[in-house]
């Protein structure tokens, strides 16, 4: 991520808003709990940093995402109280030269609002305590004061972990907007990963691939009149019909633009270049999205999870997800974008178990997965 060298806090409190998925009447006690939430889950990770001796790259791009969701809630407590976030900030010591760290650019008429360093390991634990305190008063109740109080032990905990706000903002923006912003305001590129193959070396733009389930029970994959791969039934004690996962594959191939399955199915693996064959379209990435595939239907099916819905994809989930496929190409996809795949292709796949088989109809340009019946 490119780092930026101001964010306006204006525009930041519009994300906020335009993010937040609480219904009005629900916003408030939703703000208040995710805070309340976020706040026990970086006073854990703190204490597991202090007690492991943890400085580690993930470790800490963890405590920004924490006191970057920190902020959001805050800054959503804020809004929907009407408490001027502005006024809050400008009680902030504007400029010290001392030991002071930018922490936010953008604020009305001052270039920059910083914190100053003055929190020792000592005070660690009263420093936890005093956030703990200062969050449980401003989840019970949101005034002014409190939220003044809130800002100052998140002000003084930013500067024990040496980070600033902008740092804390950025990443928080990133992830927001990765997450919520609707796909058609993302200008992804039309065909990514391939685009600057032969034909024969691409996903096809639009493909209707037939399932077919035969007598014997197991499904069958036809593609161009040609039948591909090998017939699959459940391979497991229960009979969940994970025999039609493929169309799993199929949702990434339109969505994410991304599925080196599919792609060897079709034999359209880009051997032109021997790197890319190798690292992106060959044994391992085959492993990785097979393995995404079967962990996403065991959740589904062990936790009871309709994947179907937006509300049931969580930010965990996808976070895990980002780990699965980190060094792979489809890293780039946004957050949304895997949840649009996951969503259609949980859709589609419901149809094919309704039906016994069907045919899927993927378009890379629409980025959509459809279903059509056999007989129609």
């Amino acid at each position: 991520m490119t780092r930026v060298n101001s964010i306006s806090l204006s525009n930041y409190i519009e994300l906020v808003k335009e993010t937040n998925k609480f219904t009005s009447d629900k916003a408030l006690f939703g703000a208040q709990m995710g805070l309340f939430s976020e706040v026990g889950s970086l006073v854990s990770l703190l204490k597991k940093k202090l007690l492991n001796n943890d400085s580690n790259d993930h470790s800490n791009e963890l405590v920004v995402e924490e006191m970057g969701d920190i902020f959001w809630y805050f800054t959503l407590i804020t809004i929907v109280k009407n408490i001027d976030l502005y006024e809050l900030t400008n009680d902030t010591d504007p400029y010290d030269r001392d030991g002071s760290t930018i922490v936010i650019s953008g604020i009305r008429n001052q270039p920059f609002v910083k914190v100053k360093s003055n929190t020792n390991s000592k005070d660690t634990e009263s420093l936890f305590s005093e956030l703990i305190s200062h969050t449980t008063s401003l989840s019970k109740k949101a005034t002014v004061e409190k939220a003044k109080d809130f800002l100052n032990i998140y002000s003084k905990v930013m500067s024990f972990l040496n980070l600033d706000l902008l740092n804390i903002v950025e990443h928080n923006t990133f992830k927001i907007r990765n997450r919520f912003v609707p796909i058609d305001e993302l200008n992804l590129p039309l065909l990514s990963f391939d685009s600057n193959f032969s034909k024969d070396e691409q996903l096809p733009v639009e493909f209707e691939v037939y399932i077919i389930e035969k007598p014997n029970g197991k499904a069958y994959l036809k593609w161009n009149d040609v039948f591909i791969g090998s017939a699959l039934n459940d391979n497991h004690q229960e009979d969940d019909n994970y025999k039609y996962h493929d169309v799993f594959h199929l949702a990434f191939a339109a969505i994410l633009h991304w599925s080196p399955t599919f792609r060897a199915l079709i034999k359209h693996k880009r051997k032109s270049d021997p790197s890319i064959d190798e690292t992106q379209d060959s044994g391992r990435p085959i492993v990785i999205e097979e393995g995404l595939s079967a962990w996403l239907f065991s959740i589904s099916k062990q936790r009871d999870i309709d994947f179907t819905k937006e509300s049931s994809i969580s930010y965990d989930l996808l976070k895990t997800i980002q780990i699965f496929v980190r060094g792979y190409e489809v890293e780039s996809c946004p957050l949304q974008l895997w949840v649009k795949a996951i969503i259609q292709g949980y859709k589609v796949f419901n149809q094919v178990v309704d039906n016994k088989g069907g045919i899927i109809i993927g378009n890379r340009r629409e980025r959509t997965l459809d279903f059509r019946k056999l007989n129609d």
